[in-house]
């Protein structure tokens, strides 16, 4: 188990006001832009809630990086330098001069002095911010998948060491069993959002459902980006949902079982965002051909009726 007092007026720090910015401006991005991960989040009490949106500004501060304007090589160029001073500003190794780290936190607004707090005080290895990185590199470079196991590298960088860095925050036991349940759960989660978004990702000509399984379906993966936007679902289509859904429902069923391994403050937590996911996964499996009309949602309601289920600690 691990514990970290983050608020400054806790502790003596030499950018107090600077750091005291740094959280809020964590906190704001993530109430104006978390959705789903925000309802999750007001589960979490203080100050994990806090870290959480550090990490979330965080991701957040890639994904623009990564979706910005111009070409590849600069898109590249950006993710690049943004691991360089992610690796400077957590440096765990040592305390850097302030001369070294005010020039990383020039570079990228507030969000530099809150990370470094958090993941030197929470211990969140380096590496898993680099896999986020990693993540949004492949998608610079590489729009389809030749097999499951490559999607699963992609998933398990997106999404997996999100969950592992959660569950850093939020304290667990059961060492690498556990971090293997919250690997499983990236990898449902990921795979929820896969299937959710097939047009969106074809309007880009991404796909990420594997290439071997689309041509045992009968489809060319060299068209198939074509072919979703067409809108025109048939047989073969159901017959390739039905699978997909299947093995996004076996991650689900994988990672059972990892709340309880969970400190009992930040179990909701885990549960409500896990519950989000799989209650889409849940409509998608019933009607699979409406990912090609409509994105699957859940609305304002759902959402907050899982939150107070898991409140309450009425899961089921």
């Amino acid at each position: 188990m691990t514990t970290a007092v983050l608020e400054p007026s806790q502790a003596a720090e030499p950018h107090d006001r600077l750091l005291a910015r740094s959280f809020r401006h964590c906190r704001l991005v993530t109430r104006r832009q978390a959705q789903n991960f925000y309802y999750g989040l007001k589960l979490t009490p203080e100050p994990k809630r806090t870290a959480l949106c550090v990490i979330y500004a965080w991701m957040r501060a890639v994904d623009d990086l990564a979706d910005e304007g111009g070409s590849v090589s600069e898109k590249i160029a950006r993710l690049e330098a943004f691991r360089r001073y992610t690796g400077a500003a957590v440096d765990l190794e040592q305390n850097l001069p302030e001369a070294a780290v005010d020039r990383v936190l020039a570079d990228h607004d507030l969000i530099w002095p809150a990370l470094r707090k958090i993941v030197l005080g929470y211990r969140i290895p380096v590496e898993y911010l680099h896999a986020m990185i990693d993540g949004q590199l492949l998608d610079q470079n590489q729009t389809r998948y030749a097999t499951f196991e490559q999607l699963y590298d992609y998933c398990y960088k997106v999404a997996s060491v999100v969950g592992l860095v959660c569950i850093t925050i939020w304290g667990y036991t059961g060492g690498e069993a556990t971090r293997k349940l919250a690997e499983h759960r990236g990898i449902a989660l990921q795979l929820t959002n896969i299937l959710r978004d097939l047009v969106e990702d074809a309007r880009r000509d991404r796909v990420y459902l594997p290439a071997d399984e689309l041509e045992w379906a009968g489809f060319d993966p060299a068209r198939f980006s074509r072919w979703v936007l067409q809108a025109d679902a048939d047989a073969a289509f159901d017959r390739l949902m039905a699978d997909q859904l299947a093995r996004a429902h076996s991650y689900y069923e994988l990672s059972a079982g990892l709340e309880d391994h969970l400190e009992p403050d930040c179990r909701a937590t885990c549960w409500a965002m896990m519950r989000i996911y799989h209650r889409l996964l849940e409509k998608m499996s019933r009607r699979p051909r409406a990912v090609l009309t409509s994105r699957v949602r859940l609305s304002k309601l759902e959402k907050i009726s899982i939150g107070a289920r898991a409140a309450w600690g009425r899961w089921s």
